[in-house]
């Protein structure tokens, strides 16, 4: 049986690790200043308005990691919740791939968000994760088109 426990802001800097590792895989590069900047958030904000589920490595460090960031949102015909979540992060490290880590990682997040009566849960899937989503009741949404706008910060960066 594997062994998915919630994530504490002492696990911050591993979770940054996975996550950075999902990011290579998908063709972005993490800065160093990305992984100080999102450490301090991980730490700050887990347990809060950020679900964080973990599987402990055996040689030490954390084996595969899953987050779900809680954001309000106005309700939606047939939803009542003011919150909706989004999941992220959720990276197995090499030598653990092939495990259903990432997947008793998935069931626990949304044991979570059901727990805090969050009806709206979304992602954003790799084509490799796009299966094991699905079979947990993800589905692609054909009755608008989804659109993202990268916005440059004003000032000092």
């Amino acid at each position: 049986m594997t062994l998915v426990r919630a994530a504490t802001s002492s696990d911050a800097a591993e979770i940054v690790h996975l996550g950075a590792l999902m990011y290579k895989a998908v063709g972005a590069a993490p800065t160093p200043m990305w992984a100080v900047d999102s450490t301090k958030l991980v730490a700050e904000r887990i347990g809060g308005d950020l679900i964080g589920m973990v599987i402990d490595a055996p040689e030490g460090g954390l084996a595969c990691c899953g987050l779900v960031n809680v954001a309000p949102r106005l309700p939606r015909p047939g939803m009542l919740a003011h919150h909706m979540g989004y999941v992220q992060w959720v990276s197995t490290s090499a030598q653990h791939q092939y495990k259903g880590y990432a997947r008793a990682v998935m069931d626990a997040l949304l044991e979570e968000t059901d727990k805090r009566g969050i009806e709206v849960v979304e992602l954003h899937a790799s084509p490799q994760g796009r299966r094991m989503y699905e079979d947990l009741g993800f589905f692609v949404k054909d009755d608008n088109i989804a659109m993202t706008q990268l916005r440059k910060r004003k000032g000092p960066q």
